[in-house]
Order: C-alpha cells, then structure tokens, then sequence
C-alpha cells in the first residue's frame, strides 16, 4: 500500500501509481497478520514505522490499529518492546489500550485500540490559533494522562508529545498516543540509542544526544504544544534558543485571548534550563489556573464592552466610582442654593404680580367708582394666603 493515499502498487514498483508518493515497502490492503488482523488502510509511516488501520477478525470485525516496527536492529526490537510493556501496564481513558503483540515475518507488531479522530496539529493548521479556553479543554485531559504516567513505579516519560501525537475526537475527548520513544525514568540513567529521538520545537534541549530526560522534559513539550495551539507556530527549537539566543514570539502579540499571567507561566515551563521549570505536571497545570484567577483574564465566551473602538485598539476602560465624602457634600450644597434661587424667584414674582393686579384694580376703581374687581381680587389673594397658612400648620402638626 501507498504510505500517502493507502492504493495498492505492484511489488515492483518504486512510486504511488496514483499519487506519485515514494512506496515504503507495506504490506497491501486485505493482508492477514497473525491470521487474525485484515489491513484496511495506512493511518501513518515514518521512518521508524508504520501504522494500519484493521479488522480483528475474532472479534467481528472491530476496528484496531496495527503498529509494525522497521527497525530490525537489535537496540529498535528492545526498545519496541519496551514500548509494548509500557503500553501493556496502562490503564487511562486518554491513553489507548494494548490488544496483542506478536511477530511475523520478523517484525515486531503491537495491536492497540484505534482512536478515530484528527490530530491537533492538523486541526491547528486548518483552523488557525484556538482562543485559551478552547486549547484548555483538551489541554487539561492530556496533562491527566501525563501526570498518570509520571505517577508509575518507576515513572513513565513520553518524551514525544506534540501536536501530531494528540487525537481529539468529535465529542472533544483527547487521547495521547505514539510511545516510540518512551522509556521507564530511572535518576542517572542515559537515554539508550534505540530511544533517542527528536522533534524541532517540541523536544527539550537534554533530549538531544544521550542527556538524561526526566518528567521535566514532558512538561517542557507539554508547554510548547499549548504554546503551538495558542499560536499557530512551532517554538524554536532548544538548540538554536541556547546556541543563537532565539528568542520565543509572543503569545499575547498573536493571541489576544492569553493574558500575560498565563504567558508567564508558558515561557517559564519552555525554560531551556531543566532546573527552572516546574517540577511536576500538577504545578504547572495549578500555575496556568492561578493565573487564569487573576482579574486581568476575561475567558473568550464573555463579550466586551458595546464602546466603539478601532480595529486592533483596546477598548477605553470605565473610570471606577470610588466613595468621595467632599464631593457629595459639595453637590448637596450645591443643589440647596438653586433651590433657594428658585424659592426667592417665586416669592418676589408673586409679590410682583400681587402689587400688578391691586394696583390695577385700584386704578379702575378709582376711574369707574365700580369696586367689585378690587374686592374679588383681594378676596382671591386673602383666600389662597389662608390656604397657604392653614397647609403649613398641618405639614408641621403630622408626627
């Protein structure tokens, strides 16, 4: 089979007849192994090996994967089955499962649970930067499964996570796979040759030659994968920011979802220096959510403010109302005094209109000798100044 597109090939050939992808040698699709696992298709090839999608015959047909190891030497056989053993004594909901291993052929194959789904980096490459609380859903399942491997007698170190090693199915679950490097953590004890392996960005600076690696080292890629996930970019790699002083890009300058307590809490876990690090799976996952506390961090879900503001310029924040005792005495002072303009204005307008309508009446009694005007308009004024007089005695006489 074709490693790119799964087509059958003659065994002749050198190239896919359909892609054009450079063959590797698989066995073809409908293949028995162990007389018990039918070939369907490649899920994956690399150089150490490769990856089938297949049918387990004794069980009606469930889907597994098939893992078949290239390296024939006698270091990749032990390391393989180391490998298996690791696999075979686990038992998480994110790590897949050991069905069987056999050899055939003299290769080394091991059946595992096969976990459908897309891998992170895929996602990432599709999708672009994920906001902090959406990588933070599956982030916290694979910091389970790893602290769940730190915790073994002796400990388990992974010492590939990344992005491709990280499955997340339809229903967001995330699964950690490919132990081809892992190894049982013993202090003082070198990487051997069939476990050493790299990848740029994700692998801390002891995994490269024989440094000893230790559950530091995981939480150094466990870190650059959330730095990846909340960036759309690799970190540099270890030996260049140690040789060439290269330095990380900002997580915040991509994504503005990050604050900077959690950027802080990243970059200390991609230290190059082992020492500076955290120390366990469960403080660096603690520190990231004491920094989400902070007051500085608003989770995506949460909209801002409705103020108009220009692309890329943050929204100006509300002044905060702090009690001042001087000003609502000002204020209060303040109010009083229109209020006596107020009052001052309406008494001398009545007294104005008062002095108008008497003088007026006075004045047509004096022309006409008819004084009825004069009278009704006293009457009038008497009248509402009784009134007056009578509801300001009963306002000061209720309790």
């Amino acid at each position: 089979m074709c490693p790119e597109c799964s087509c059958d090939n003659l065994d002749s050939a050198v190239t896919c007849s359909r892609c054009g992808a450079q063959l590797r040698g698989l066995h073809g699709s409908m293949t028995v192994l162990n007389n018990r696992y039918r070939l369907i298709k490649v899920l994956g090839c690399g150089g150490m090996g490769a990856v089938y999608l297949a049918e387990d015959l004794r069980l009606y047909g469930r889907n597994v994967a098939v893992k078949e190891n290239f390296d024939t030497s006698s270091e990749g056989q032990k390391q393989f089955e180391v490998e298996t053993k690791i696999l075979a004594t686990l038992s998480h909901p994110n790590l897949p499962r050991v069905i069987d291993y056999f050899v055939s052929g003299g290769k080394q194959y091991v059946v595992m649970d096969y976990i459908p789904g897309e891998d992170l980096q895929s996602i990432i490459e599709r999708n672009g930067p994920q906001k902090l609380d959406e990588a933070l859903k599956w982030f916290w399942q694979v910091c389970d499964a790893v602290e769940y491997l730190h915790s073994q007698s002796p400990p388990v170190i992974h010492r590939d996570i990344k992005p491709g090693n990280i499955k997340i199915q339809h229903d967001g679950k995330a699964f950690l796979v490919d132990f081809g490097i892992a190894k049982f953590y013993r202090p003082g004890q070198k990487t051997v040759a069939g476990a050493q392996a790299v990848t740029p960005g994700f692998s801390p600076i002891e995994q490269y030659g024989k440094g000893i690696t230790d559950q530091r080292s995981d939480i150094y890629s466990l870190a650059a994968t959330l730095y990846f996930a909340l960036t759309g970019i690799a970190p540099p790699d270890a030996v260049e920011r140690l040789t060439h002083n290269k330095r990380l890009v900002s997580i915040a300058s991509v994504n503005k979802s990050v604050p900077a307590h959690v950027e802080s809490v990243i970059e200390k876990a991609l230290r190059i220096r082992p020492t500076e690090r955290y120390n366990s799976v469960r403080e660096f996952r603690d520190a990231i959510k004491t920094a989400i506390a902070q007051p500085s961090y608003t989770p995506h879900r949460i909209p801002p403010t409705y103020g108009r503001h220009r692309m890329g310029q943050q929204p100006r924040q509300q002044p905060t109302m702090t009690p001042d005792l001087l000003g609502c005495f000002m204020q209060l002072f303040e109010l009083l005094f229109w209020m006596l303009i107020a009052w001052s204005f309406g008494c001398c307008l009545m007294v104005l209109v008062a002095y108008v309508l008497t003088g007026a009446g006075f004045g047509y009694f004096i022309a006409t000798g008819n004084p009825i005007p004069l009278l009704t308009f006293l009457f009038v004024l008497i009248t509402l100044m009784q009134a007056m007089r009578l509801a300001h005695r009963r306002h000061r006489q209720k309790p």
